[in-house]
């Protein structure tokens, strides 16, 4: 919506379907370093998790030998929409609390069973939905591999790591107004910040 949709570029689906295998059978960090080979100033702006976008830079790639981020350039429009954006940016040691909370709540809420349901449906733990945090290391807990115990341990682990890269990617957009957050009575603070900034 606010950066507009790039698609003038043919598509080669005999490629893609090639790279999306490749995807399922080795994960998302492996096609991602794949682009960054090839094109790292697209790879620096997308997470490894946003695969969709990482096939298809290197589609681009392939099929034109250029960079996508060089016909973003070329085929960049201005927005009609008047957008403000806000980062809020918790203190790393809440942030890695509640994140630890968070997965707690998951586990005694049911995330096993959940993840043990879908298996038994008949979902392979290749698709793309079952191979994403929490998800694959519970299937890693039932396929007994790791006990229960270190499954929660890499669910936390993993998180934390990806909210590190989430904050890295969009520390890099210019146009986000950053808050800092101490503790959770900042949060009445900086609604009146941004409602300022919107009446302005």
């Amino acid at each position: 919506m606010v950066d507009g949709i790039f698609d003038s570029v043919d598509t080669d689906e005999d490629f893609r379907k090639s790279i999306l295998d490749e995807k399922n059978k080795f994960g998302n960090e492996f096609i991602y370093e794949k682009l960054k080979k090839v094109d790292k100033i697209s790879a620096d702006k997308l997470l490894p998790q946003n695969w969709k976008r990482v096939i298809r830079a290197l589609e681009v790639f392939h099929l034109t030998g250029e960079p996508i981020w060089k016909f973003h350039e070329q085929h960049k429009r201005e927005s009609e929409l008047n957008f403000l954006q806000f980062g809020l940016n918790w203190d790393r040691d809440i942030l890695y609390k509640n994140i630890e909370n968070r997965v707690d709540a998951m586990i005694e809420q049911g995330l096993v069973n959940e993840v043990k349901s879908i298996l038994e449906l008949g979902y392979s733990k290749n698709i793309n939905a079952l191979n994403t945090v929490g998800y694959k290391e519970i299937i890693d807990h039932l396929e007994g591999n790791i006990p229960i115990e270190r499954a929660i341990e890499l669910i936390k682990r993993n998180t934390r790591r990806y909210a590190k890269r989430q904050l890295t990617w969009f520390k890099k957009d210019e146009r986000i107004t950053w808050f800092d957050i101490k503790n959770e009575n900042d949060l009445e603070k900086i609604s009146g910040k941004i409602l300022s900034f919107v009446e302005n």
